[in-house]
């Protein structure tokens, strides 16, 4: 079940009311499994839901979580404990939160402890210092007002180490449980056998327990250590946290059924091995899964980062290429993209067997609009005449390219020699049509002389013929006066 972020966000009465159930049934369990003469239990709950709720909510409902621990304090010792006792020790327990929770923030800790570094922050914060000082002031509760026979360091070692294995083994699986995993694990057959030994390693435990060979068993949990690294190899930190928690429970119901399974030891005693045992496995599973997940989201983020850079270079490639391919000057296509056009279309039009047409177009008395206008000129009139040709190819989708200097080529496929003519005509009008001054010129405008070749292309033929046929119409147009247009004579084909 995963519970939604809204709904830690949210105030209200179905927050406080799951919570406050929550919070209760913990109590009651732990409470329950009470081993020793001064309530003294194996590993303390409640804790860590308050814990997980205060995290959760990143301690905006602090005043709600303070009266639901109380409420449910009250409500779980009712008729058993007196109301100074319960009262004491809820603010102890909620000290302990408190404490827990700001030396995460101070620390600069994720409170999603899904990181090795924030779980070493985490323990440090919670079962170590925040348990420790609850501890100390639990057991002089448990002494002044309880009237606990145990000495006071035994009863703040026995609080504190239950308190600690609570928030580590309950916090990271309560937090796992209400917040979307990261990834789905995918169940193969290798996990089915990694199950399987995982359950007979725990049959062998019990067969060891009822066997009577428990000095073989006693301090020594090398036995169950590797099911929890498969289980954390394998399905990550949240279904550790449930192996180490069940395991944790039934070790606990064990104890509090008269069971002995570390051995023939005084009650305390067993308490102390095992906690003893439960954090060694805490330890060795929820490190080991925390640690597999960490590795497996830098992995993510460095295939992410590697696309990343990868999206970006091919993009710094596509811009080099256009670049490379692009004129400086005017912004159209270069020679080089002429040449690579040309080849692509010759091979198309060759394959469709249909007509290929090659306008050649040169602006008129550029020499001398250079010399009378100034450089700065000549290329604003070459940069006008740029646009106006690929404004009038965009609407036709045909290719124009400068080709250099003052000369520019559209390569369109064409059917008829009255189509090109038509095509070329319409092309050297639009040049006249940009009224651009020219006093050198005898038609005072600038003006261009366009020559036009068409082909049909075979395997006898090639582009060399077409661009000779181009240029040889671009000579008779300026040989023939200028601003006009010629057609090339047939081109074999």
């Amino acid at each position: 079940m995963i519970i939604p972020d809204t709904f830690w966000k949210r105030p209200g009465w179905l927050f406080c009311a799951l919570l406050l159930l929550t919070h209760f049934a913990s109590l009651k369990l732990t409470s329950l499994c009470a081993i020793t003469q001064d309530n003294v239990v194996v590993v303390w709950l409640p804790n860590a839901v308050l814990l997980t709720a205060l995290l959760r909510t990143e301690g905006r409902r602090l005043p709600l979580l303070a009266a639901v621990t109380l409420c449910s304090e009250l409500l779980g010792n009712l008729g058993s404990v007196n109301w100074l006792e319960t009262i004491l020790l809820s603010v102890v327990n909620l000290s302990e939160v408190l404490i827990t929770f700001v030396l995460l923030q101070r620390t600069g800790a994720c409170l999603r402890l899904q990181r090795l570094e924030d779980l070493v922050k985490f323990i440090l914060a919670g079962p170590l210092l925040g348990a420790l000082i609850a501890s100390l002031l639990a057991a002089l509760v448990l002494q002044q007002v309880s009237g606990a026979t145990s000495g006071y360091l035994t009863l703040v070692r026995l609080w504190w180490f239950g308190d600690a294995l609570g928030l580590l083994i309950y916090t990271p699986l309560l937090l796992a449980f209400v917040q979307p995993s990261r990834q789905e694990k995918r169940i193969t057959r290798f996990d089915n056998i990694l199950v399987a030994i995982t359950v007979l390693m725990l049959v062998a435990a019990v067969a060891i327990h009822f066997g009577g060979a428990m000095d073989q068993f006693t301090g020594s949990p090398t036995l169950l250590l590797p099911c929890a690294a498969v289980i954390a190899f394998r399905f990550g930190i949240r279904w550790t946290s449930v192996f180490v928690a069940l395991l944790s429970l039934s070790i606990t119901v064990m104890m509090t059924t008269g069971l002995k399974p570390f051995g023939d030891l005084p009650m305390q005693l067993q308490v102390l091995r095992a906690q003893e045992f439960i954090f060694t496995l805490c330890l060795i599973g929820i490190g080991f899964a925390v640690l597999l997940e960490e590795l497996q989201v830098r992995e993510l983020e460095l295939e992410s980062r590697v696309k990343g850079r990868t999206l970006e270079l091919e993009r710094s490639n596509l811009q080099l290429a256009a670049i490379s391919n692009t004129d400086g000057l005017t912004g159209i296509p270069n020679r080089r993209q002429f040449d690579e056009t040309l080849n692509s279309e010759w091979s198309r039009a060759r394959r469709n067997g249909q007509g290929l047409m090659l306008v050649m177009l040169d602006v008129d008395f550029f020499k001398q609009y250079n010399d009378h206008y100034g450089h700065q000129a000549g290329d604003d009139a070459l940069r006008h005449v740029a646009l106006a040709l690929r404004d009038h190819v965009r609407r036709s989708g045909d290719f124009v390219a400068r080709y250099g200097g003052e000369e520019f080529a559209i390569i369109s496929q064409c059917s008829s020699e009255d189509h090109a003519m038509l095509m070329a005509e319409m092309v050297c009008k639009t040049i006249d049509d940009l009224q651009l001054p020219h006093v050198k010129s005898p038609f005072k405008n600038l003006t261009a002389s366009v020559g036009v070749a068409l082909i049909v292309p075979d395997q006898h033929t090639t582009t060399i013929e077409l661009l000779k046929a181009a240029d040889r119409a671009l000579y008779f147009a300026k040989q023939r006066g200028r601003n006009r247009v010629e057609v090339a004579d047939a081109v074999p084909g």
